[in-house]
């Protein structure tokens, strides 16, 4: 039993039963998918019915798109005129999927087309005016931006006096003034009767194509999804649609570029949503963070089975090499934030030269899933004196609200309430920082410090069955707007824990309620097992899925966090302290518990750990507060008495982690079981009557006689020289023919052995479950609880150690 914190605050909204029911009833689900439906906030037959049914026909009219006929007006009259056409595109996954998309559909069309993205590092983002007049020396009379230019104003100006015709299509937030473009294509925009807002770039460039041809372009599909998914909209209404089509049409592996990324990848199976947004889409973006997107273009257009491998194979090898700059570069991070804690306690704000603009964001977002701070990255130019970088954001601070406190620091920004990018002068980095930290202070409680987690609902594992795991696949794709429904399962017994992968950074175990069981998997979660005991009781959050294994399918718990909310007790008794098991533990956190003047204490007092005596405690001579604090109490050595046990027991009822460290060595100077009254009178009455008996003669004799084993015998002489039956003199007992009737507990050897018997008999030689009773009946621990006894079931000894505590 030990106190393990979740990760995170799981949070479940509790939706309208009555809406439940009813739309379970109407659309003949089962009442847990009508939930999961209700909180996506679709609670009526039909709605759901598209939902869980996407078809392509429920896609709206691109038409209805302001600007959508001047646009496609234009684009056919440049192809008629043979006039060529350049598709300006951005260097993220969004931008070169819309350009590869157009790209195919100019081609369709036979226009004299092509392309161009800007270079992150020279250029930057969006439309600029050098790229305008290159494209008029290249002799180019129409440009079409995608996923881009919604504020370029200045550059639709300068493609003006060019005599460029500028359309642009895209899907960000618009500003209060638009380009002279054109045409200006983006749902978002002011007084356009587009029904959904939300699409991605691509999503518009999908929109454009369908127009341009009179039909859906079924074929590119899956270079919408792979934007639309990468892009991290909502992949809800219209997005839906789009990912879900276009990842069926991926997984016909058709597109040659794609079916080699696929390749590189490693991705043999149904190609998922998750795939997208973790293997695919970083592969398309990482050539675009460290050189050119040009390559990503060329690999999602290209007909040539060869070229496509070359070039997916430089994408891979490009990730490989993005992958490494960000770790190095998270590390880096993390060493500034670890060297001054107290100064990015609010907000994390840091800074070096030499880091790659390319992937600041990434290390923002790194920092934010460590620490759980909003977290700001900047690259330091010291020629321009500037600093240039990318933030992410908790969901209780709205940074583009903060960054809008801060103009007097920031003269460079843009994002929204998660994200967003920044320039500023070096020296304002401190004040700015600072600042940023206060607004933190203000808004912002210490519970906004812990992450939440969506819980969907609470089930039973006598409900996990294939069927309502199959309903529940039903709302995938999942992403932004529709989340993987996360279910919790509590006090499950842990029927067992193994490790998995090649380092053992993976935990699978096999979890049970009453006669039900079910798989669980925990990736990346290696050290989880130091963490649970094998009989604890869980509170798990996880994903439900199908396990397809040689042609067998089995429901699966992909486990995302894992909670005990009782003490737990763990059974590491033995006669090899392992000490080093608590390196990696917070020293604050710890208390060890030993003998005074032990080794063992004197050792652990000069690793600076919080130490305390059992004699200290028994008397009251210790810091009670600092005691109290612990959540991790260790018994390194057993008490000396059961006495000063009990006495010491109520300073650890705030403890979480109780661990027993000590085995039977320690008490080896004792008998294991205290002589009866009985042998005492047995070997008595041996003795009286002789005068004076010789150990060395006689001691093997006596031992015969009474039939006691030779430590005994000398254990009870002794006793009786304590209480003045007999004396020993230089090996000779002498029987004092008229002794004081005293009882043997006036013998301070007798009862010592008593008390250390009770001790070895309690604490060392008891089941584990015994040792439980025995301390929860003791004292009140504030943590005990979760099940009908207080305590698990079972003996929860290490299956290495036999019942004294020693390895076997």
């Amino acid at each position: 039993m030990n106190v393990l914190h979740a990760k995170t605050r799981w949070h479940k909204v509790e939706p309208d039963e009555a809406v439940v029911a009813k739309l379970a009833a109407e659309c003949g689900i089962d009442p847990l998918i009508a939930r999961l439906l209700v909180r996506r906030g679709i609670d009526d037959s039909e709605a759901a019915n598209k939902f869980l049914k996407p078809k392509l026909e429920d896609l709206h009219d691109p038409y209805l798109l302001d600007g959508m006929k001047a646009a496609v007006e234009r684009i056919k009259q440049a192809i008629a005129d043979k006039e060529k056409i350049l598709i300006y595109g951005d260097y993220d996954a969004d931008g070169v999927s819309s350009t590869s998309l157009l790209l195919h559909v100019m081609r369709t069309l036979q226009a004299d087309v092509d392309y161009y993205i800007p270079n992150r590092f020279r250029e930057g983002y969006g439309i600029n005016k050098e790229a305008l007049a290159l494209a008029k020396e290249r002799g180019f009379g129409l440009v079409v931006s995608v996923d881009t230019g919604i504020s370029a104003v200045t550059e639709a100006e300068v493609a003006k006096q060019l005599g460029l015709d500028l359309i642009i299509t895209d899907h960000h937030e618009p500003p209060e003034q638009l380009p002279d473009a054109y045409a200006v294509i983006n749902p978002k925009k002011p007084g356009c009767p587009y029904p959904f807002k939300m699409l991605a770039g691509v999503g518009v460039a999908f929109k454009l194509a369908t127009a341009l041809l009179g039909r859906i372009p079924e074929e590119w599909l899956e270079l919408v999804a792979l934007g639309t998914i990468a892009d991290l909209v909502p992949l809800t209404d219209e997005n839906r649609i789009l990912a879900a089509f276009g990842l069926e049409r991926m997984n016909r592996r058709e597109l040659t570029g794609m079916r080699a990324l696929l390749d590189v990848a490693g991705i043999q199976r149904e190609v998922t949503a998750g795939h997208v947004g973790f293997a695919l889409g970083p592969r398309i973006n990482a050539s675009g963070r460290l050189d050119s997107a040009d390559s990503a273009v060329r690999l999602l257009i290209t007909d040539n089975e060869e070229e496509a491998r070359m070039l997916a194979e430089e994408l891979d090898e490009v990730n490989r090499e993005r992958q490494e700059l960000v770790e190095e570069m998270t590390q880096e991070a993390i060493a500034e934030v670890e060297q001054d804690k107290e100064r990015h306690q609010h907000v994390i704000v840091v800074a070096q030269k030499g880091w790659n603009v390319g992937v600041v964001g990434i290390v923002a977002s790194r920092l934010v899933e460590k620490y759980y701070r909003p977290a700001i990255v900047l690259s330091i130019d010291e020629e321009k004196g500037t600093a240039k970088g990318s933030a992410r954001s908790i969901s209780a601070f709205h940074l583009y609200r903060a960054l809008a406190e801060c103009q007097e620091w920031l003269p460079h920004f843009g994002g929204h309430s998660m994200a967003a990018g920044m320039t500023l002068p070096i020296e304002n980095i401190a004040p700015f920082h600072q600042h940023l930290s206060r607004l933190a202070q203000q808004w912002l409680t210490d519970e906004d410090y812990v992450p939440q987690t969506a819980l969907e609902d609470e089930l039973r594992l006598e409900r996990v069955q294939l069927p309502l795991i199959e309903q529940i696949e039903a709302l995938a794709p999942y992403g932004m707007g529709n989340p993987t429904p996360l279910f919790a399962f509590d006090n499950l017994k842990l029927l067992r824990l193994q490790l998995m992968g090649r380092d053992n950074e993976h935990v699978k175990m096999i979890l049970q309620d009453g006669e039900h069981l079910l798989e669980g998997i925990a990736f990346r979660a290696g050290g989880m097992e130091k963490e649970i005991s094998p009989c604890a009781r869980l509170r798990v959050l996880g994903e439900l899925q199908v396990n397809e294994w040689n042609g067998k399918r089995s429901p699966q718990l992909i486990i995302k966090d894992v909670a005990i909310p009782h003490l737990q007790i763990f059974d590491w008794r033995s006669n090899r302290k392992q000490l080093d098991r608590f390196l990696d533990m917070d020293a604050e956190e710890c208390l060890f518990v030993c003998g005074a003047g032990s080794e063992d204490e004197e050792l652990l007092r000069g690793a600076k750990y919080h130490v305390v005596s059992w004699e200290a405690l028994g008397q009251g001579r210790c810091d009670e507060e600092q005691i109290k604090r612990a959540k991790r109490v260790v018994w390194v050595q057993a008490p000396p008495t059961m006495s000063v046990c009990k006495k010491s027991l109520p300073y650890f009822a705030n403890a979480e982690r109780l661990y027993l460290l000590f085995g039977d060595k320690e008490f080896d100077d004792m008998l294991v079981k205290t002589p009866t009254r009985e042998e005492f009178k047995k070997l008595y009455s041996v003795l009286v009557g002789k005068e004076k008996i010789s150990l060395s003669k006689h001691f093997s004799s006596l031992a015969r006689v009474t039939g006691l084993q030779k430590r005994a015998l000398s254990f009870m002489i002794q006793v009786f020289a304590e209480c003045g039956f007999i004396s020993l003199n230089q090996g000779e007992i002498k029987i004092h023919p008229n002794p004081n009737k005293k009882p043997l507990t006036e013998s301070v050897l007798y009862q010592k052995q008593i008390e250390r018997e009770e001790v070895f008999r309690t604490l060392v030689y008891s089941t584990y479950l015994e040792l439980c009773q025995f301390l929860v009946s003791t004292i009140a621990f504030t943590h005990i609880g979760g099940l009908a006894n207080e305590l698990q079931r079972e003996n929860q000894s290490d299956s290495r150690l036999s019942a004294t505590g020693d390895s076997v």
